[in-house]
């Protein structure tokens, strides 16, 4: 009985079919993550599939390491190919195939269908490799008279008993891509034979107890290719559990454009590209079906003999074909589109006038010649040119032939031969001697299907119009001579109209020769820019959708109905590049279909302007993973090479999406709305939109209790808010699955919200205000501390033409200050930031005004300690500090100037205003016109007015003797904006100015650019100036190298600590940490309460481990009993160290353990002070690798003076 397995289809392409993001189209040079194979595959069931490799020999040494790397690892691993594996590249034409079936056995490959250039050679050639192949070919609709020509199907057994059917097949445009006389006898069903093939392969191997069919399909999704694609076959075929692609040379995300999900009915469709770009991976487990493809440049493992021994068939193609006979000047375009299969290239003309030429060397008089574009199979760049570079470009070994036509019959061949372009077709005419036109508005009148091809005849002429044969006017009635390739003239892709001509003769000389010797005879061995720089105008399409078409409205859609109640949320949707059509041949959004997780978070991606997860790290969330030595970041264990990676890792990093224990991230699973609602109100915290919690009205709805407990806060956040509504019935529907106008609308809704003015974290609140002066309105962030106040401040004044968060420089600095404790006011001066005052009004006197009024408004408002203000200014606004506390009577206690401006105002304006440009003129220009114009070195557009100039003329060092506090004057070592030697001035006016120079800071300090060392010594150097001097705070480094006490001995060798073993949760406060700890009822957590006055959770193994019974003896896990206590002693040691802190400062210590504890925390009670104590060194001295804190209040008699073998004392 047949195993069926749930399908979990995890795609893996570029962009999602689904989503339109404006940067889709563009070629990307990063490289493809370390693809590392698991070290445990237990019991997976592995297919290692590749398609279209034309060649690419070296990549068969990746394949089989692959999968001998995999089936280390325990995997059962299947190797297959889906056709096309002997031509392409001289390296396996030259042997016609030999070669690479040769690699192919290396390899380990165990099962292949063949492709339509398997019989490029011949069917007898396919039949002689067949015979070498160690490896079975499979086709179930190609028939040699009456019977299969090869294998039908072929059945593996894993050790588990698990069986996997494979059967082949192949497209049936083999019968006109193939040289038809190499082809005699073979057939090629097609249509409803090929689908009744396909089901009667499906049931023999379901009878024969089969738990996975997988079909090798040679079969493509190209339009070309309508009717006998893959995606038809499985319209009608039931039964197929994997379909690996080949033919069209699509990737996964080419068949996500034209099956959602990468799946037709139950059917997973997996392909590669070609050219081995890519090897594809399925995986059959208990999970489900699983297919991705994984970047072949991602793989670094290689098997030595395969790679040897394509490197020996490399090198005798190099040696006969390498040498140089030619050269061009420019590209010569083989590209298949846009390229030879739609329209006319540079290449195609040079071919087709070397058969014009050859025909005449030959003694024939042509009027033009015609070849087939998919007989066109590579470009030749500009340089040398080799043999190897010409049979690459013409691999198929076609010979000149000759056909007479009349102009009717040379009609209808263009005709048919361009029936679909613009979209691609192999037989696409690249022509000499001819000029026509294509319109492709025209629709193609299909007729009767030529006899043995899957391609129509025109039922009348409509698209095409030719206006010159041979340098003639046209004529229908006229007899034409047409040069062309003995593939065509046997009636191959379209062309059954040359098949038929009366005359119709080979010339036995070949193509490639033919072209080699038009450029060394004819052209003198060089391709010129002159004459084949542009393509010579043989060939127009007119009416042919634009390159990058503009998105049409959304009620043009096929499928949006303009009067829908969708259809204004698919028009937005579409308009912002959030989500796109469906499919590739036609504007179709597919209303109901159904969505993913990868489309929410790739749409909310979308809508964040798809930011570079590189540039987050492990901080954010994600995991950093290692490869061969370097870091990765992936927060999700598959989604490698996925379309949706980089969203996916965003989401993580940003916590939007959570990572479970097994690593994986679903992005195929289909998605509830009430999953989507909660995404949704994760992404509005994140973006802290002003959102409502709730209400009553959402219990009214008929299926409210129905809301798994877990989404009740995301679905009445987005129910409230206008974002999701309710279905018809007064139902919310949250356990069905959502579609894709329901997202369409839900993402419309989300853009309405407008941000919050207040942002909340674990250490403060940020809450964005406007505050009145006079006529103008200052924007302006406050920034509390979380917990009780008064708190210090910090008034932060920023640069010249900068903003209240100078990019993320000031944010980052009032975080810092709220994190030690200080509050923050930070403003935007006139014309800047937020503020909707001009420039012009942008002078000293205004700013001053303006941050004065910000003062005055955090004191009115806010618990602010009036006795401890600090103020902050950089650059312009470091001027502004300077004149503000050198005024008398001025409320602040400290002062950072980080870069100020603070030379002379003659010298200060001239590094202002553009080289050039005299302080008079920009004075007389401000004076006359009102304001002075300009553009800064950062590219703002500035106006500057008379009163500007005039406030800048004020000294502001003259009167800093007025203030006579702290002062920290911070510059960076490569600023060249404000100059040491501006700084030095600050130091001769202030003496007792303390100076930190930042290594490697510019003016910028990282605010502007991605400096984060540099950023961070910026915030730590301006928190500890002010926890200090606002605070009394300090590190204890710092605390040590200024206070006036020293370390003393205690005498005491060891402590009593109290241990309680907890049955349930239990949550302790730590007062010296200011932290909440919990312990947990698994028999190994402790609360521990010691001599040195704080509580803290711990191991019980650690507690063993560490300590004793007050009796010496050991600890065991028994001593501890549910709810009691325990008395614990120390081990002895050889003695400990203490230093006294007075009560009115706190100092910081970190432990070796992190833990982060301060002596004389505010809110806490301490005596006279605490103790920083540490235990004896190896040398006697105290050791600071780990130091604790005694509380002074609660434990005053820890540390008996009178004892001491040293008392504290003063240091000199």
């Amino acid at each position: 009985m047949k195993q069926k397995k749930l399908l979990s289809l995890l795609l893996a392409a570029a962009l999602v079919f689904s989503l339109a993001a404006p940067a889709a189209a563009e070629e990307t040079t990063s490289e493809a993550a370390p693809y590392t194979v698991p070290d445990d595959m237990s019991g997976e069931i592995v297919i290692l599939h590749t398609n279209d490799v034309h060649g690419a020999i070296a990549g068969y040494a990746k394949v089989a390491a692959l999968k001998a790397a995999m089936e280390k690892a325990g995997a059962y691993v299947l190797l297959m190919d889906a056709g096309d594996f002997i031509q392409g590249d001289p390296t396996v034409s030259i042997s016609e195939g030999a070669s690479a079936v040769e690699l192919m056995n290396l390899a380990g490959y165990d099962v292949a269908a063949p492709g339509n250039h398997e019989f490029d050679y011949g069917y007898a050639n396919l039949a002689a490799l067949a015979d070498e192949a160690e490896f079975p070919i499979v086709a179930a609709n190609v028939l040699y008279g009456d019977t299969v020509a090869f294998g039908a199907n072929t059945v593996f057994t894993t050790e588990d008993g698990v069986k996997i059917g494979v059967f082949g097949l192949d497209t049936p445009e083999t019968a006109t891509k193939a040289h038809p006389a190499k082809i005699e006898g073979v057939t090629f069903l097609a249509g409803e034979a090929l689908f009744a093939a396909a089901q009667e392969q499906v049931d023999a191997l379901e009878a024969e107890g089969c738990d996975y069919i997988v079909c090798l399909g040679h079969l493509g999704i190209d339009d070309e290719s309508a009717g006998n694609r893959s995606v038809d076959l499985l319209a009608e075929v039931s039964g197929i559990d994997v379909f690996i692609d080949g033919h069209s040379h699509s990737t996964m995300e080419d068949i996500a454009a034209v099956a959602e999900g990468n799946q037709v009915g139950d059917t997973v469709i997996a392909s590669t590209g070609t050219k081995l770009a890519n090897i594809g991976m399925v995986v059959l487990d208990e999970t489900g079906i699983t297919a991705q493809s994984i970047p072949a440049e991602s793989v670094s493992l290689t098997d030595e003999a395969v790679a040897a021994r394509a490197a020996e068939i490399q090198a005798q193609v190099d040696e006969e074909y390498g040498a140089v006979f030619a050269g061009t000047e420019v590209l010569l375009n083989g590209e298949r589109e846009p390229g030879n299969r739609t329209e006319e290239t540079n290449l195609g003309d040079l071919i087709t006038d070397a058969l014009v030429w050859g025909a005449e060397r030959e003694g024939e008089a042509v009027d033009a010649a015609v070849t087939n574009g998919g007989g066109i199979r590579a470009s030749i760049a500009a340089g040398d040119i080799t043999k190897k570079d010409v049979n690459t470009v013409l691999p198929f070994g076609n010979t000149l032939s000759i056909v007479k036509v009349t102009g009717a019959e040379l009609l209808e061949a263009l005709e048919a031969s361009t029936y679909c372009t613009p979209t691609a077709i192999g037989g696409f005419p690249q022509v000499s001697g001819i000029v026509f036109t294509v319109d492709a508005g025209v629709a193609y009148n299909q007729g009767e299907q030529y006899p043995g091809s899957t391609y129509y005849a025109p039922a009348s002429i409509g698209r095409v119009s030719i206006e010159s044969v041979g340098g003639r006017d046209f004529s229908l009635t006229e007899t034409y001579t047409i040069a062309t390739n003995d593939f065509m003239a046997s009636g191959g892709d379209t062309y059954y109209a040359f098949k038929a001509a009366t005359v119709n003769y080979d010339l036995g000389v070949s193509m490639d020769e033919v072209l080699m010797d038009y450029i060394t005879d004819e052209l003198g061995g060089t391709v010129t820019e002159a004459r084949y720089g542009q393509t010579g105008g043989r060939i127009t399409v007119t009416n042919a959708p634009a390159e990058t078409p503009e998105e049409p409205e959304a009620a043009d859609w096929a499928d949006v109905d303009a009067d829908a109640w969708y259809a204004e949320a698919v028009h937005y949707v579409i308009e912002n590049g959030i989500m796109g059509s469906t499919s590739t041949e036609a504007k179709v959004f597919t209303p109901n279909g159904t969505v993913t997780r990868a489309t929410v978070f790739q749409t909310l991606y979308n809508m964040e302007g798809q930011p570079d997860p590189a540039e987050m790290s492990a901080e954010d969330g994600a995991a950093l993973v290692s490869a061969d030595g370097d870091l990765t970041w992936s927060a999700f264990r598959d989604i490698s090479g996925k379309w949706y990676a980089d969203a996916a890792n965003w989401a993580a990093g940003i916590g939007l999406a959570a990572i479970p224990e097994d690593g994986s991230f679903n992005g195929e699973r289909a998605i509830t709305r009430a999953e989507l609602a909660t995404v949704v109100a994760r992404y509005a915290e994140y973006q802290n939109m002003d959102v409502t919690a709730g209400g009553m009205a959402m219990q009214e709805m008929a299926d409210y209790d129905a809301i798994p407990d877990w989404a009740l806060s995301g679905m009445s956040i987005c129910f409230y808010n206008g974002i999701l509504s309710g279905k018809p019935g007064n139902l919310l529907d949250p356990n069905g699955t959502a579609v894709r106008t329901e997202l369409a609308v839900i993402l419309m809704n989300y853009a309405k919200l407008e941000p919050s003015g207040t942002v909340e974290t674990d250490a403060y609140t940020a809450t964005t205000v406007s505050i009145p002066n006079g006529d103008r309105q200052v924007p302006a962030v406050v920034t509390i501390p979380k917990g009780e106040g008064p708190f210090p401040a910090v008034v932060m004044n920023h640069g010249h033409g900068g903003s209240k968060d100078e990019n993320v420089g000031f944010g980052g600095v009032a975080a810092a200050l709220a994190e030690a404790g200080i509050a923050s006011i930070r403003m935007d001066f006139p014309g800047c930031g937020d503020s909707t005052a001009p420039f012009t009004e942008n002078t000293l006197s205004n700013m001053k005004s303006d941050s004065n009024a910000s003062l005055a408004y955090l004191l009115e408002n806010y618990d602010i300690d009036e006795e401890k203000l600090g103020i902050l200014g950089y650059s312009m606004g470091g001027r502004l500090a300077l004149e503000i506390v050198s005024e008398e009577g001025n409320p602040y206690k400290a002062v950072v100037l980080l870069s100020a401006a603070a030379n002379p105002g003659e010298e200060s304006i001239a590094g202002i205003l553009p080289e050039g440009t005299s302080i008079e003129d920009a004075i007389a220009s401000a004076e006359e016109k009102g304001s002075f114009d300009y553009t800064t070195r950062y590219g703002q557009n500035l106006s500057l007015s008379a009163q500007w100039f005039e406030d800048m003329l004020v000294d502001p060092l003259a009167n800093i003797k007025n203030y006579t506090g702290p002062m920290l004057v911070l510059h960076g070592d490569k600023d060249d904006v404000v100059t040491d030697a501006t700084n030095k001035l600050i130091v001769a006016a202030y003496p007792a100015a303390e100076e930190i120079v930042v290594p490697d800071a510019d003016h910028g300090y990282g605010f502007y650019s991605d400096q984060p060392a540099v950023t961070a010594a910026v915030e730590g150097s301006i928190s500890a100036f002010f926890s200090r001097n606002l605070l009394g705070k300090t590190s204890m480094e710092d605390y040590l190298a200024t206070t006036e006490y020293e370390w003393f001995a205690t005498g005491k060798t060891d402590y009593m600590i109290q241990g309680k073993m907890v049955s349930q949760d239990t949550e302790v406060y730590n007062e010296l940490e200011d932290a909440h700890y919990t312990a947990q009822p698994n028999g190994a957590d402790v609360i521990l309460k010691g001599t040195v006055g704080e509580e803290w959770v711990t191991k019980l193994e650690k507690v063993i481990q560490t300590y004793t019974k007050a009796d010496g003896s050991e600890l065991t896990a028994e001593d501890f009993t549910a709810d009691t206590y325990i008395e614990l002693k120390t081990k002895p040691t050889t003695g400990n160290f203490a230093c006294f802190v007075p009560a009115e400062l706190q100092v910081e210590v970190q432990t070796s353990w992190g833990d982060v504890l301060q002596a004389n925390r505010a809110g806490v009670p301490h005596g006279e002070g605490d103790y920083l104590v540490c235990a004896v060194g190896e040398d006697g001295q105290p050791d600071l690798t780990d130091v604790w804190v005694v509380n002074g209040a609660v434990f005053p008699s820890t540390y008996d003076m009178t004892n001491a073998e040293t008392e504290p004392s003063a240091a000199a």
